[in-house]
């Protein structure tokens, strides 16, 4: 399962979970009866409609904003494609780009059986880096991670077994679940199952590089663990927090927050984190002031609506909160403090960083952040198939919007191929500069 998927169905903190009338769940358990069996390669007629039927039902009761004519457009298109062929893989395939067609990074299609059978990983992660250079701007497929010995970060990516990878991205962009476009390249090659087995890699530098992804030695990824240490002693601290999965990494921070008190400046790290978790604790311990939180966005259909016999059914009703104001506890910092921040920074990680800006709590350095933070709804089928909805969708508190936008940052700094082939962070760099400017 990809990253993103992870990061949509682990934590129960955000997944905003929803009660199917009870004749509807009695219905879909008749259906389905569990396999004892291993799943199978092919799917019958009668399992590709029923299942088809069910990711249209669940679309459109929980996915907000869904414009209902062209949805049934791409969805008779969607099944006349699905109950021509009995291969489960094509299934997965058009059921994911179905899905990602809705532009929405929490709004996804995946299969565990598929990722059994074709999800072995890449073996590293890589995304466009735009470059302006004589005042032409391209963009650059670099490695920014890496568990493979014969690629390293900052490698810039020519092409895939000859296919140039502008080419390869274009034609397989479409089963990629994402909320704009810079999105969709973050997760590209997290979406191991529509690459090859085995691939040869072109690099820029003319190397070609053979793929064998259910072969290739991968290294160990390090554990997950919050870093602290003074940049400048007793003035500048650095703090970093690579995920909010558990609450190990936040009380970390806290712990290295409260021993870097007399700090004139922390710098606070969120670059890549995935948010996996819900990051109250650390927020709470350092916003000082009050804050207005998201504005919050559902649409349901059926239910409450016709018990109070809307006039507006069957189409969707929109029900919006912008009124919620937060207040600080007692936080543990509240000196200066600077906020590195990546398209890397996503879901949850959003939710932290977003009362920093508005509140002026902090300044925010780096890029803007991945723009894909939803509540959902998630099924899993009996036969292995996951499908997660986003069902509540936000915008910012002054009402713009933030889905496919992000968080901006306050200085914008952009890492090129050439920073990361020489391990130069020029983003920590740039926050150094501004900590030691007053």
């Amino acid at each position: 399962m990809s990253k993103r998927s992870i990061a949509a169905a682990a934590p129960a903190a955000l997944i905003l979970l929803f009660v199917l009338p009870l004749s509807c769940v009695i219905a879909i358990r008749a259906a389905q009866a569990p396999s004892q069996s291993a799943p199978a390669s092919t799917l019958s007629f009668d399992e590709r409609a029923l299942l088809a039927s069910k990711i249209y039902r669940i679309v459109s009761t929980f996915f907000p904003m869904l414009t209902q004519e062209k949805f049934d457009a791409a969805y008779a298109a969607y099944l006349a494609r699905v109950l021509k062929t009995d291969d489960r893989r094509e299934f997965d395939l058009l059921s994911m780009e179905f899905i990602a067609d809705l532009h929405d990074g929490h709004t996804w299609f995946y299969d565990n059986w598929l990722d059994t059978n074709f999800g072995q990983p890449v073996g590293f992660i890589a995304y466009p880096l735009t470059e302006t250079l004589k005042g032409d701007s391209k963009a650059k497929w670099t490695v920014f991670r890496s568990r493979l010995d014969s690629i390293q970060v900052g490698d810039v990516l020519s092409a895939i077994d000859g296919v140039p990878i502008d080419d390869y991205y274009a034609s397989h962009r479409k089963y990629v679940s994402a909320s704009s476009d810079r999105d969709a390249g973050v997760s590209f090659f997290d979406t191991p199952a529509i690459f090859p087995e085995n691939f040869t890699l072109t690099l820029s530098d003319g190397r070609q590089v053979p793929i064998d992804r259910k072969n290739d030695k991968k290294k160990d990824e390090p554990p997950s663990k919050t870093e602290g240490r003074w940049l400048t002693e007793g003035s500048v601290a650095y703090i970093k927090v690579p995920t909010f999965h558990g609450i190990e990494t936040q009380a970390q921070a806290i712990e290295y927050f409260r021993q870097f008190h007399n700090a004139k400046v922390v710098i606070l790290d969120v670059r890549g984190n995935p948010g996996l978790g819900e990051p109250t604790a650390l927020q709470s311990a350092l916003i000082d002031k009050p804050y207005k939180s998201w504005t919050e966005s559902t649409s349901m259909k059926g239910g409450a609506l016709l018990r109070n016999y809307d006039f507006a059914y069957p189409e969707h009703s929109e029900i919006t909160t912008t009124d919620a104001l937060v207040s600080p506890r007692d936080p543990v910092y509240t000196g200066r403090l600077i906020l590195l921040i990546d398209r890397g920074c996503t879901c949850a990680c959003e939710d932290f960083v977003m009362p920093f800006k508005f509140a002026k709590r902090a300044e925010l350095v780096g890029e803007a952040t991945a723009g894909t933070f939803s509540f959902t709804h998630f099924t899993a089928f009996d036969n292995g198939m996951l499908l997660n909805i986003a069902a509540v969708h936000h915008t910012f508190p002054d009402g713009s919007r933030f889905e496919g936008v992000g968080n901006i940052p306050d200085v914008q700094v952009l890492v090129t191929p050439e920073d990361l082939k020489a391990h130069r962070d020029v983003v920590l760099n740039k926050a150094l500069d501004l900590a030691n400017q007053r």
